[in-house]
């Protein structure tokens, strides 16, 4: 990596990592609004599942997919994240079209930034 493309990256990075952090949030509160209550005991969590209709489990597996996310832009790695990836491309997938106009024009210019210094 050259050492202009390291600062665009980390500058990019940056900029992005609120308002995708913050797209990810709300969608996933949006979630927690339309879904029953989740458990925060593991052990009441095959009930809250089954209890739930096929919609709503595609939803609440959305939902710990993006509290994942959530957490490994927050510092806590993700699972199927590389802990050393500051803004991993899934997160940008999925704060896809829940951003301003200004933010989905960063998100472009840093995939294509990542892309040359891949």
């Amino acid at each position: 990596m050259t050492p202009f493309a390291e600062t665009s990256t980390e500058s990019l990075v940056a900029a992005l990592r609120t308002p995708v952090l913050n797209a990810l949030c709300e969608r996933a509160d949006a979630l927690r609004r339309v879904l029953p209550a989740r458990p925060g005991d593991a052990v009441e969590r095959p009930v809250w599942w089954q209890g739930m209709t096929g919609d709503q489990q595609r939803q609440a597996a959305l939902l710990e997919h993006l509290d994942a996310l959530c957490g490994h832009l927050a510092g806590r790695p993700a699972p199927g994240c590389s802990p050393d990836d500051p803004m991993p491309l899934v997160a940008l997938e999925e704060a896809d079209g829940f951003t301003s106009a200004a933010v989905a024009d960063l998100i472009s210019a840093y995939r294509a930034a990542r892309a040359r210094c891949a």
